[in-house]
C-alpha cells in the first residue's frame, strides 16, 4: 500500500506560518532537505497516521541535537505511561534527544517526540516518504507490544 498524505505543508519554525502547500511529489525529496532548511518543519496528515493512532506528524531537523525528529500526538490512555516509556527506551538507540513522551491531560493525548536517527535502520539517506514509513512501522510495532 502506498503512503499517501491528505495534507503536506512546509512551515516556518519561528512563526509556524505555512510557507508552501506541497504535493505528494515532495515526499520523494531526500530527508536531508530538512537539514538544509533548518528554519522549516514539515506538517503532514495521513490516514496511515490515523491507523497507527497518531495525529498529524511534524518532521524537522533539530539543530540542537543534530537529529531528524518526528513530533506527533498519540491517542493512548495515560495508564500506558510506564510501558510506553520503557518501549521507547528499549527500542530506540540510546542517544541524546532520542525521545520524549508526555501525557497532555487537557487533550487526553500523548505528545511524543522521536529522533528518527534513533530508529533502527534509519540512515539519513531516506526520502521523506521512507522516513514517514519507518516512523509508522516503529509506532505500529510499539502499539502491538503495548497491547501484549
Amino acid at each position: 500500500m502506498a503512503f499517501t498524505v491528505s495534507a503536506l505543508e512546509r512551515c516556518n519554525k519561528e512563526s509556524e506560518e505555512t510557507l508552501a502547500v506541497e504535493t505528494a511529489e515532495f515526499l520523494q525529496q531526500n530527508i536531508s532537505y530538512l537539514k538544509a532548511h533548518q528554519e522549516e518543519f514539515l506538517y503532514a496528515e495521513s490516514s496511515a497516521f490515523a491507523d497507527a493512532k497518531m495525529d498529524a506528524v511534524v518532521l524537522e531537523f533539530d539543530e540542537m541535537f543534530k537529529v531528524y525528529t518526528a513530533l506527533f500526538g498519540l491517542r493512548l490512555q495515560k495508564k500506558v505511561s510506564q510501558q510506553l516509556k520503557a518501549y521507547l527506551r528499549d527500542n530506540l538507540k540510546g542517544m541524546l534527544g532520542s525521545s520524549s513522551a508526555m501525557f497532555e491531560g487537557n487533550e487526553g493525548i500523548w505528545e511524543v517526540n522521536i529522533a528518527l536517527d534513533a530508529i533502527e535502520g534509519f540512515t539519513g539517506e531516506e526520502t521523506i516518504e521512507q522516513a514517514y514509513e519507518l516512523l509508522i512501522n516503529f509506532v505500529t510495532n510499539m502499539l502491538g507490544a503495548l497491547e501484549q
